[in-house]
């Protein structure tokens, strides 16, 4: 692409039946590409989300301008469009993408630790902090989600004073609670049944100097384990919790601890009910605000710190 070249959008809302008519529309203006937008998410106030169709779908060209007499006849051809719909024209600012998304992962700061992306040095005011340097790939576990941040303040509080502490990490993810309870002395199991949060785990783990105390598995399930930990963590959605709910008593030690998060405010009771049930007792129960949904309401993470009584 040429350095003077400018890029734009041309975005028609119309009718569902009229959606093919509109992307060959686009297409005889030589649209470099078409992005057709026929559904969209709907978000209730826990874990869960429904797609459903759009009543206006929106068909989206995207245009490279060499010159502006081009942009004017782009413009003029909307005038003639053999369909009902709406017209929006918007100037895409070009950007290096292979980059940029690295702007949403700044250092960050949990408690105790540090956590640093791959590619920003380690900040000048960072003594006395428990460095994580973490490359995010393509598991989840940056810091960055609430759901992270309060397993990380909670695994903070609990591992801080006890050295040589067995943890099993259950949905390991990036790695990222495995390495932070490794540095404060633990030595972990990570599980996950993805191959790439396995090998993300282990990457992640050579690089932060701590994969010697990290052993990760590629498992679905907790049924091979055969001597329980003294600490396990849980970061998956409820229902997830409330399934795995007998299995987690019978890994997690008699007084073992168990820090469980992933869970959406309103389903928090239910995720509790059922530990408690399964001989776990309620130590610390923590909450964490996250994005801005639809209807104006505010997503709302917990996370529990349990004890497993004696039976």
């Amino acid at each position: 692409m040429s350095q003077t070249n400018r890029w734009f959008s041309l975005r028609l809302e119309t009718h569902p039946e009229e959606v093919e008519d509109a992307s060959a529309f686009l297409h005889s203006l030589n649209a470099s590409g078409v992005q057709i937008e026929d559904t969209q998410i709907l978000f209730d106030q826990s874990e869960d989300a429904t797609l459903v169709a759009r009543p206006r779908p929106l068909v989206t060209g995207f245009f490279e301008v060499e010159r502006p007499s081009q942009l004017d006849e782009l413009r003029a051809a909307t005038n003639e469009i053999p369909f009902e719909a709406s017209v929006r024209w918007e100037e895409i600012e070009t950007q290096d993408w292979a980059t940029k998304w690295r702007e949403n992962f700044p250092p960050l700061e949990i408690g105790p630790f540090l956590i640093v992306p791959t590619w920003e040095e380690v900040p000048s005011g960072a003594r006395g902090k428990i460095v994580l340097k973490l490359d995010p790939g393509l598991a989840f576990g940056t810091g960055q989600h609430p759901t992270t941040h309060l397993c990380l303040e909670l695994l903070a509080r609990e591992l801080g004073d006890k050295p040589n502490v067995s943890l099993l990490d259950v949905g390991c993810g990036s790695g990222i609670l495995s390495i932070a309870a490794a540095k404060l002395g633990a030595r972990v199991v990570a599980s996950d049944l993805d191959l790439w949060c396995i090998e993300a785990t282990q990457e992640n783990a050579k690089l932060n100097g701590v994969a010697s105390q990290i052993e990760a598995k590629l498992v679905a399930d907790l049924g091979w384990i055969e001597t329980p930990f003294s600490c396990v963590s849980a970061n998956l959605m409820s229902d997830l919790l409330i399934r795995l709910a007998p299995e987690l008593s019978r890994v997690t030690q008699a007084q073992g601890t168990l820090i469980v998060s992933g869970i959406s405010a309103p389903r928090a009771d239910d995720v509790r009910k059922a530990l408690e049930a399964v001989g776990f007792h309620k130590e610390e129960k923590r909450e964490r605000d996250g994005d801005a949904r639809g209807d104006g309401w505010i997503e709302r993470w917990s996370a529990f710190r349990f004890r497993r009584q004696k039976q």
